[in-house]
């Protein structure tokens, strides 16, 4: 039975999922407007003008612990971002967050090789099936199949390795400044290549870009705040929430109607990732600083 606590958890993680929804179709609505790298850093920027000073305030240090899993965790995480917001403004936004959703199935593969976790038959049965949705997802040999959907799947593997790196920083680091490293690396490396090709945005594109940079800096807060309310195994499960609001925001303001194929592949593949978290062992539980891996 689910106690009152992990209902507040419950609920903080699909609101969490809810300001991911919005702000990656705001990256959708402005990604054929602005270039990619310029939106990566004003993402990224908001980012670290929002949590620098609850870093400093909480903390009173920005000195990291293990820098090398720091660096690993941004390095990954900055490829994964780059990779998935050129993907949902290329392809349908659902399609795209449902591939990138293959992370924790990648991370079932990862972490008994990278961790020593333990991995049971079933989840591997399950990785398969996931497999399969993907595949029907893409549909190899149809005019679906192509970089945004490959580079899509790249992102989640991408964020897969940038988990890893987290469970280790789970037990040295704060949730709040391994986000904070992610986020500034992300700005310090887009810059340059943002300013070789800078679009000054308009009134709109300002709006859109400063409800972005908030709105998933405030959905991987209330992450944290979420895991540590309930337990991973229970509310995991509902980061999903994610790919069906990203399809309803898809249909409703970019006309985005996927096929029937997409709708059974993604099932699919969503189902299985769900059961993936809930037959995972304990040790194999995402920990709480896991959060910060959403781009």
């Amino acid at each position: 039975m689910i106690c009152k606590k992990e209902f507040h958890g419950i609920m903080l993680m699909i609101i969490a999922q809810m300001a991911f929804v919005v702000g990656w179709s705001g990256i959708k609505s402005i990604g054929q407007e602005m270039p990619l790298f310029e939106i990566v850093f004003f993402r990224s920027i908001i980012s670290v003008i929002i949590l620098a000073p609850m870093a400093h305030l909480r903390l009173r240090t920005f000195r990291g612990n293990d820098r090398l899993m720091l660096f690993l965790r941004a390095f990954f995480g900055y490829i994964g971002m780059v990779l998935i917001f050129y993907a949902i403004t290329k392809m349908e936004l659902g399609n795209a967050v449902t591939l990138f959703n293959t992370l924790p199935i990648f991370v079932a593969l990862l972490a008994p090789l990278c961790l020593g976790e333990p991995f049971k038959k079933i989840q591997f049965l399950f990785v398969i099936i996931a497999f399969i949705g993907i595949t029907i997802i893409i549909k190899p040999g149809t005019v679906m199949i192509g970089l945004p959907s490959i580079l899509a799947l790249v992102a989640g593997l991408a964020g897969a390795i940038a988990m890893i790196a987290l469970r280790k920083l789970g037990s040295t680091d704060s949730p709040i400044l391994v986000t904070l490293y992610f986020t500034a690396f992300g700005a310090i490396v887009s810059l340059p290549i943002a300013a070789w090709n800078f679009v000054w945005p308009d009134k709109n594109q300002w709006l859109i870009i400063s409800l972005v940079g908030i709105s998933v800096t405030v959905a991987q807060l209330l992450m944290a705040k979420a895991y540590k309310l309930a337990r991973a195994a229970t509310i995991a499960p509902f980061g999903y929430t994610f790919v069906i609001g990203s399809y309803i925001s898809g249909m409703i303001f970019f006309g985005e109607l996927p096929d029937a194929l997409s709708a059974i592949g993604a099932a699919i593949t969503v189902a299985c990732g769900v059961m993936i978290m809930l037959t995972a062992p304990k040790a194999d539980c995402i920990p709480g600083g896991t959060p910060s891996v959403r781009a």
